[in-house]
C-alpha cells in the first residue's frame, strides 16, 4: 500500500475518530465504529479530454471539478460537452480498537468498477482499503493522539473530545477500513 494512501487512511481515521468514541465498556468486546457519508451532485460536462479520459464538470453552484473516468465506464466516447450528469459519492470509515495480543487483520486494498446498463454512458467504481496504526502516545491535555503506520510514518492529530480516548492506551492497535464508491449517470442535455 502506498505511503500516500496510508496517509489518506490515517487522515480518514482522525476525521472519523474526532467525533466518535473509540472506547467501549471494558466488559464487552469493542464494536467497530462506523461513520458514513453520501454526497450527490448534479453537474454539466464543461470539458472532455478523451485521450486521458478526464472530464471537467460544473456543479449547480458553479463549482468545477475534474476527474478521471475509469475504463469500465462504457460509451465514454458518447459523452459530450453540455451533458448533464448525476454523481453520487459514498464514503465509509470503520475504526476498530484492538488491545495488544488481539488478532489484527492484514492490510489490504481492493477495487471494483462496472458500467451502468443503458444507452447513455455511466459507471460505478469503488475501493476499500484496510490498514492498522499503533498508538504511540496520548496527550489528554491537548487532547491529541499520535499513531505509527506500518511503514513507520508518525501522525499526530487533535481530538475534539478527550473522552473519546478514555480506554485507548499506548500500544493499542486501531484497524481502519475505508470504503469509497462513485456512481456517475449521464442525463439528456436540456
Amino acid at each position: 500500500m502506498s505511503r500516500m494512501l496510508k496517509t489518506a487512511l490515517v487522515l480518514g481515521l482522525f476525521a472519523a475518530a474526532l467525533g466518535l468514541t473509540l472506547a467501549a465498556d471494558e466488559k464487552k468486546p469493542a464494536k467497530p465504529i462506523v461513520k458514513s457519508d453520501k454526497v450527490t451532485m448534479k453537474a454539466t460536462i464543461e470539458e472532455i479530454d478523451k485521450t486521458n479520459r478526464m472530464i471537467t464538470v460544473k456543479g449547480e453552484k458553479g463549482n468545477e471539478m475534474s476527474f478521471y473516468v475509469d475504463e469500465s465506464v462504457q460509451r465514454f466516447d458518447a459523452l459530450k460537452v453540455g451533458d448533464k450528469i448525476t454523481a453520487t459519492y459514498y464514503e465509509q470509515v470503520a475504526l476498530e480498537l484492538k488491545k495488544p495480543g488481539e488478532v489484527v487483520p492484514e492490510e489490504s486494498q481492493a477495487g471494483v468498477a462496472g458500467a451502468i446498463p443503458g444507452a447513455k454512458p455511466g459507471g460505478v467504481a469503488g475501493t476499500q482499503a484496510t490498514m492498522t496504526v499503533t498508538v504511540q502516545s496520548i496527550d489528554m491535555n491537548t487532547p491529541s493522539i499520535t499513531v505509527k503506520t506500518t511503514d513507520g510514518s508518525i501522525v499526530t492529530r487533535r481530538v475534539k473530545d478527550k473522552g473519546n480516548l478514555k480506554n485507548v492506551q499506548v500500544g493499542d492497535t486501531i484497524v481502519i477500513t475505508r470504503t469509497q464508491a462513485l456512481a456517475i449517470e449521464v442525463k439528456e442535455a436540456k
